[in-house]
């Protein structure tokens, strides 16, 4: 008797191992609930951060090329193209001996040196530009001339909302 009592002792203590049917089917659905909401919560991320890209890189080409048509606008000493009175899709500055020509290639605004040579494309990878127009006006007392410019600078990053799309206007003269 004493046997047995002691050998009921120890089955009360005795562990069993493993999980069983019910916890498993608890513990995958929660973990399954928190996967969803780890993964909703990761393509919100990419989302804003796609957003965030193509607002950039529209705001920061924009920027650059209003500063750089600004700079060379007004160093400039004769607008050659268009002609006064005139709209077109091409700028062709003079200053000294060089002559600096704006135009649209394949989305891309590129300035061309005739000094060195050289073309440049002035908005980035992430981004083309459409609507380019400049039209030339002037003052008929003196030689100095205004350049109105405008140009559309769309965003290539596709996010869901579509591209990023902005309208840039601006209005310089020469010296």
């Amino acid at each position: 008797m004493k046997r047995s009592i002691f050998n009921f002792q120890f089955s009360i203590f005795k562990r069993e191992e493993g999980f069983t049917f019910i916890e498993l089917l608890i513990f995958m659905g929660i973990f399954s609930i928190l996967m969803l909401a780890m993964f909703q919560l990761l393509i919100a991320i990419f989302d804003v951060q796609l957003e965030s890209q193509g607002t950039s890189a529209v705001s920061r080409d924009g920027r650059y090329i209003l500063n750089r048509l600004t700079y060379d606008i007004k160093n400039a000493t004769t607008v050659t193209n268009p002609g006064l009175g005139s709209q077109g899709q091409s700028l062709s500055l003079k200053e000294g001996v060089t002559t600096y020509t704006y135009e649209l290639t394949n989305g891309n605004l590129t300035l061309t040196n005739s000094t060195t040579g050289t073309t440049d494309q002035l908005n980035s990878i992430n981004t083309s530009v459409s609507n380019l127009n400049f039209l030339t006006l002037s003052d008929i007392s003196t030689q100095n001339k205004t350049v109105t410019v405008s140009f559309t600078i769309n965003s290539k990053v596709l996010r869901r909302e579509g591209i990023n799309t902005e309208s840039f206007n601006i209005t310089m003269g020469t010296r």
